[in-house]
């Protein structure tokens, strides 16, 4: 496991207070098209970011499948 860029880290502060500042929300993470973590919030630790990465990676890939399927959107 490789650690976040530091422009990652940087953005973090972002998510952080969008944490702060929003009720009910507990983690922030920001994921790329293909899966990979790129920032989260302090909150988080590694391990769970990266597996909320490829749950969010693998939701996606479900959602413009059913998308294709459907004929929609």
């Amino acid at each position: 496991m490789t650690a976040l860029s530091t422009e990652a880290a940087n953005f973090g502060w972002l998510l952080d207070n969008f944490v702060r500042t929003v009720p009910g929300t507990r983690h922030t993470l920001v994921v790329s098209a293909d899966g990979l973590l790129m920032a989260m919030s302090e909150q988080l630790d590694r391990t769970s970011g990266d597996q909320l990465a490829a749950i969010v990676a693998g939701m996606s890939s479900l959602t413009r499948g059913a998308s294709r399927q459907l004929r929609a959107g």
